[in-house]
């Protein structure tokens, strides 16, 4: 606008006249006020006018609003609350699992230790067993050669008669070279077995030569039950009868022995405990 006024505007370098510009002035603001006029008569066209706005439809849109809000609303508190349960599950299933693996803990090193005690014990049975075989064997193989020797095997024992007469304390030291000693008689069975075995008088394993009249074995062991003949044993006052035999005259089982001087000759018989 402002160029269209100052376009109308004639100015005249050497006299201007006054009235002549009041009257442009005028003429250039009718202009103006028609163009301003034009102007608002456009604006307020039908055309750029706004819709008006339904009253119902807005209030069902804020009821839709309003309703996805608390949908929102509680779809969050399940999902807090699906959280919080998920959770305490968890540490419930989390506890009860490590006190399950806590007592398996505990219960399987008891078991190990209980297998560790079997199995040390079934170990040293082991051992013990072995070790028995190995000396059964040992005396299988000792019996086995005892008896190619000419022993007999009576009741866990080896017994071996002399071919060769011999004083006591000769027959003993032979007996002691073959790894026995002379025979001691412990129970009446034996003493049948030992009373068959030769006729001839033989040697066994008693005398009193450490202090007369307390009769023992070789072993050092007291005589409990004796087999004496009749009146036996007595003392000879020419010679000391100190040492015992089988004798071979009307002898019976349970009256068998005599008391005789040590230096004399006779069989003996021997005898090796092979099992004990």
């Amino acid at each position: 606008m402002s160029n269209e006024i100052y376009a109308n505007c004639v100015f005249d370098n050497d006299n201007v006249r006054t009235t002549d510009r009041v009257e442009d002035l005028y003429t250039n603001k009718e202009t103006i006020n028609s163009h301003v006029s034009s102007s608002k008569t456009k604006d307020v066209s039908p055309k750029s006018r706004p819709l008006a706005t339904n009253p119902g439809t807005e209030s069902s849109e804020r009821r839709s609003t309003r309703a996805a809000a608390v949908c929102l609303g509680l779809l969050c508190v399940l999902l807090l609350a699906g959280i919080v349960g998920l959770f305490v599950y968890y540490n419930g299933v989390m506890g009860s699992f490590e006190e399950n693996i806590l007592v398996y803990k505990t219960n399987s090193s008891a078991e190990k230790d209980q297998l560790e005690t079997k199995y040390n014990a079934m170990t040293k049975e082991r051992n013990q067993l072995q070790v028995e075989r190995d000396n059964l064997q040992a005396k299988l193989s000792m019996v086995e050669q005892h008896l190619q020797q000419g022993w007999i095997y009576y009741k866990s024992s080896l017994y071996f008669i002399s071919t060769e007469m011999k004083t006591w304390e000769g027959s003993r030291e032979d007996c002691l070279r073959r790894g026995a000693n002379l025979v001691i008689i412990n129970s009446r069975e034996e003493q049948v077995f030992i009373h068959g075995l030769k006729k001839e008088t033989f040697w066994i394993g008693l005398t009193d030569r450490v202090e007369e009249g307390i009769w023992k074995w070789v072993d050092g062991t007291a005589l409990t039950t004796g087999y004496w003949w009749s009146g036996q044993p007595n003392k000879n006052s020419v010679i000391d009868e100190d040492c015992a035999a089988r004798w071979s005259d009307h002898s019976t089982p349970e009256k068998g022995w005599h008391d005789a001087p040590c230096i004399e000759l006779h069989f003996s018989v021997c005898e090796n405990i092979a099992f004990l």
